[in-house]
């Protein structure tokens, strides 16, 4: 069996702020925002405090929910897992292959078909050795998108781009699931079309970590759940604990 396995000790990320005159608006506090990680000054410099302190571990078999408000720090965090941002202080241990429904379209142009983007999304996430036409003819299964894969990404609407993004985020077996709200793309036939797909990626993942509002959605895939408030881990605990704490802040 391979390893699978999650752990944070001390985990902090700074951002850096590149704005005009951002010390004369720190200073005047223009910055202060009822969400999102502190703004400070160091050194000079302004910076985002996106995450303060995170420690974590998470073994085979665990499925975590991140609970939180807009700007919380859910999202980094999951893009710290994924390997998107290196933590500014802090020790990141990550052990198995990871999928990531998080930000599919990065690096994605309008001008690309949808063709392209797979054939992208292989080359960036994929393994080498597996043929991408296989893949190809999965995801197009999948999303139902037919003959619209070989049209550029630009003629897509929302929905169908929500597909084809969830088609690739789901395509391949990982130890680590790593999900930001992305399950619910789509109309409702393709959500539970979406939700069976990841409940077959799940029976050969070790571990899923999910950001979500949605708490009846947190209760069908999670028994423990961490609530994020300013970029630290208020609290962690059992997924009802959680979710009574987000809502009543004890």
């Amino acid at each position: 069996m391979t390893p699978c396995r999650i752990s944070l000790r001390n985990v902090h990320l700074r951002i850096p702020v590149f704005a005009p005159n951002q010390l004369r608006l720190l200073r005047r506090g223009l910055f202060k925002a009822a969400v999102g990680g502190n703004i400070a000054e160091s050194n000079g410099k302004v910076h985002v405090h996106a995450l303060r302190g995170i420690s974590l571990e998470l073994n085979r078999g665990e499925h975590l929910a991140l609970i939180g408000h807009n700007g919380s720090g859910k999202t980094t965090l999951l893009k710290v897992l994924a390997g998107i941002y290196p933590p500014t202080e802090g020790e990141v241990q990550v052990e198995g292959t990871v999928g990531c429904l998080i930000d599919m379209e990065a690096g994605v142009t309008a001008e690309m078909s949808g063709y392209e983007c797979i054939k992208f999304q292989h080359l960036l996430y994929g393994n080498p050795q597996e043929d991408w036409q296989v893949l190809v003819e999965d995801i197009a299964t999948f999303t139902e998108l037919g003959g619209y894969l070989e049209l550029p990404l630009r003629t897509y609407s929302a929905g169908m781009r929500a597909r084809l993004m969830a088609g690739l985020a789901t395509a391949w077996r990982r130890d680590i699931l790593l999900i930001d709200e992305g399950i619910g793309a789509g109309d409702t036939a393709f959500q539970e079309k979406l939700s069976r797909r990841i409940a077959q990626l799940l029976e050969s993942a070790g571990l899923l970590v999910i950001a979500s509002h949605s708490p009846d959605l947190l209760k069908r895939y999670c028994a423990r759940g961490a609530v994020f408030d300013h970029g630290q881990a208020s609290m962690i605990g059992s997924l009802d604990e959680a979710l009574h704490f987000y809502s009543t802040g004890n």
